[in-house]
């Protein structure tokens, strides 16, 4: 009950626990993927421990078992509270709808874990550092205690915990030297952004918490593609996933529906590395499917000029679902995702098939993370191509 009215107000899934210790093992013994966050050396694991414990412990936990997790909480009655994040973001296990983590950094974490004190699983060092790094850049961000590293955040209260010194330990614990100390939220992002961790653009503008400080982020990316948003007004970025191009039929059909609408610039075959860069770096919807089973990656980038756009009125009661598009017919990705289920039934899920950019900016960005390095020459190739 608790589950459907946390689902339903857009909450994360809290479990009230008890017998900490052997509800971990049962997850253990049930195969069931997941890692507790951070604070390890606080996770009551006696019934002394418990009855002082006044914080939360955080699990990232597979999607794809969590009415077992659910049915084995139910096993476990206490008073010990438990956030459950998935990397899909999904059925409550998100934060107000959004993916905690981008959802393939947050199954990297899940695929990365040891087992601290033989008891229950913990992201490896690395993995620890960088989504420690995320949690307290993005999600606590101005709460951290950490300096802003910027003047237009000038102070920063101070924190129930010393974040910024356990970081940098940690950081010394793993080798990281590219960071300099003493650590700023702005160089953390800046370092998360250079390993291909840090928050997707398309979801810093969507992040329901710490706004100011997300806008700040946010227009630090405007600004780097303001200019070429300026030239290429009208561009549209489709990245086909490997549902939309599952076989020649279907890729055809996929094409010949965007083409037909949309004048199609450049059409890209994405080879691993560009694969990898757009999965981490573009929202996206959700990259994982099937109940968060299955990596459907962006398999091919059409790069589109809409030559008759559709101004998105701010009354259309459509603007609620989609704030941030301002071409009406962007929203032609969903007719163009019926019309290819309708056409090729998979007899399953239904396909997801393609992701559009919703404004010019997520354009630029949506390029950059297609093109990486090449991303401004290949803007001045479409300026050229109009």
């Amino acid at each position: 009950m608790l589950w459907r009215k946390a689902r339903k107000r857009g909450r994360t899934l809290r479990l009230r626990i008890g017998n900490v210790a052997e509800f971990l093992e049962q997850l253990n013994v049930m195969g069931i993927r997941y890692v507790v966050l951070r604070w390890f050396e606080e996770v009551p694991l006696d019934q002394e421990s418990e009855a002082v414990f006044a914080q939360d412990i955080d699990f990232l936990m597979d999607h794809s078992r969590l009415d077992e997790v659910v049915q084995l909480a139910a096993d476990y009655p206490g008073g010990i509270k438990c956030d459950i994040y998935s990397p899909t973001g999904k059925r409550a296990t998100g934060y107000k709808k959004m993916p905690y983590y981008p959802p393939v950094l947050g199954d990297e974490v899940l695929e990365h874990r040891v087992l601290y004190q033989d008891t229950f699983y913990v992201p490896e060092p690395d993995y620890f550092f960088k989504s420690l790094a995320y949690h307290l850049t993005y999600h606590k961000g101005t709460t951290s205690g950490i300096p802003s590293g910027t003047t237009a955040f000038p102070e920063c209260p101070p924190a129930k915990r010393f974040y910024g010194a356990l970081l940098e330990a940690l950081g010394d614990a793993v080798g990281v030297s590219a960071l300099q100390k003493p650590y700023t939220l702005l160089s953390l992002h800046q370092y998360l952004r250079s390993v291909g961790w840090s928050m997707p653009y398309d979801l810093m503008v969507r992040w329901p918490k710490e706004k100011e400080w997300m806008a700040f982020l946010a227009q630090e990316e405007v600004a780097k593609y303001q200019s070429h948003a300026d030239r290429l007004p009208n561009l549209i970025v489709f990245l086909v996933r490997a549902d939309g191009t599952a076989s020649d039929d279907v890729k055809d059909a996929t094409v010949q529906l965007i083409s037909e609408n949309f004048k199609i610039l450049q059409s890209v075959e994405l080879d691993g590395g560009m694969t990898r860069r757009v999965s981490r770096s573009v929202r996206g919807g959700n990259w994982m499917e099937h109940g968060g089973e299955e990596f459907i990656p962006p398999t091919l980038a059409l790069i589109c000029n809409d030559e008759s756009p559709i101004p998105f009125s701010a009354d259309d009661p459509r603007r609620r679902k989609y704030p941030l598009i301002s071409n009406a017919k962007v929203l032609y990705k969903n007719s163009f995702r019926k019309e290819i289920n309708k056409r090729f039934p998979s007899g399953g899920s239904k396909r997801i098939v393609l992701h559009a950019s919703d404004n010019s900016i997520e354009a630029q960005h949506h390029l950059e993370a297609v093109y990486g390095d090449e991303y401004p020459k290949i803007c001045d190739v479409l300026f050229t191509d109009l």
